[in-house]
């Protein structure tokens, strides 16, 4: 039992957890790429450039982009829970929350949250950096153009056909293989480092906005990481924030395809909405609070009495008091 990596310091494990991910990503990422180009018959430049009007060239990277949600995320999660716990899937929260109304709450908690992650993503896509950044504003501008064209191209939709075949890359697959890699790893070591759950979930967060590497899109990205990683804790169960995840993306590609505008510029939303999305999230992170049971001593299989009690624990200790 000894041998397991969750016995090791946390610290260790987090670097660990970060030469798999670099690891399998330079051996199985570099495979998938240029597979996927052979396979297709283009070459690595032609990928490279997103040269879309060329025959062959979108529909490589749709699949490119499917096969590296698997190598990036997915695969190591799978790989360093097997090498850290017994039941490796128990580890990465691959179990029913406690008590089971969590998994629509999170399902509420995305929805809720969109008028206020609406109104963030309108303050990034303005903000301005100081005349001494401009260059490196430049060049992230010059980046979100680039990803933007892809995405747009992905996201053309003309059938049911083709919405289900996003739903399954951009709102499925994600969805699964960030949660297991971001919430199921990252966050439960990022807890054990601070032994502080919020400033876990916060860092966490932070670093899943940043690996997307998209500058304008930052701010509303930490929110949704953040609410993600509270439905994690509180639930103690990955099923939740997977189905949360799911769904706020989901949204958004039927969002586009309803109207292909709508990935351009979101629509602006009325203060009363954003003020009333702010409340209700607090309210609910508190009610997800309440009823939770996570333990900390149980999930690190330690001694220590980081306990969040729940509602029912509450009413029994004022009963025998």
């Amino acid at each position: 039992m000894n041998t397991y990596l969750k016995f090791k310091p946390a610290w260790l494990q987090l670097v660990i957890f970060g030469s798999l991910t670099f690891g399998i990503y330079l051996s199985l990422g570099l495979i998938a790429f240029f597979g996927v180009s052979k396979v297709y018959g283009l070459s690595v430049e032609q990928l490279q450039q997103l040269s879309f009007e060329e025959p062959g060239v979108l529909s490589a990277l749709k699949l490119l982009q499917g096969l590296l949600s698997v190598i990036i995320f997915l695969v190591p999660a799978l790989l360093f829970s097997y090498l850290s716990d017994q039941r490796p899937f128990n580890y990465m929260g691959l179990k029913k929350p406690v008590p089971t109304r969590f998994l629509w709450l999170g399902l509420i908690l995305m929805i809720i949250a969109f008028p206020a992650a609406s109104w963030l993503n309108h303050l990034n896509q303005d903000l301005q950096f100081p005349s001494w950044l401009k260059s490196a504003e430049t060049s992230m501008r010059a980046a979100e153009e680039s990803a933007s064209r892809l995405l747009k191209a992905m996201l053309e939709m003309h059938s049911l056909a083709d919405l289900a075949g996003m739903l399954v890359l951009i709102a499925l697959l994600p969805a699964i293989c960030e949660e297991l890699f971001f919430r199921g790893v990252l966050q439960r070591l990022f807890i054990q480092i601070t032994h502080r759950p919020w400033l876990g979930i916060v860092i966490t967060a932070l670093l899943f906005s940043a690996f997307h590497g998209q500058f304008l899109g930052f701010f509303p990205r930490a929110l949704l990481g953040i609410l993600l990683g509270a439905i994690y804790w509180y639930s103690g169960s990955i099923w939740p924030s997977i189905i949360a995840h799911f769904v706020n993306n989901a949204l958004q590609v039927i969002y586009v395809y309803r109207d292909s505008s709508y990935i351009d510029k979101e629509p602006a939303m009325q203060p009363v909405l954003i003020i009333f999305s702010i409340v209700a999230i607090a309210g609910l992170v508190w009610y997800m609070r309440r009823i939770s049971h996570t333990h900390y001593g149980e999930i690190y299989d330690t001694d220590d009495e980081l306990i969040l009690p729940s509602r029912e624990d509450k009413d029994e200790d004022l009963t025998n008091s």
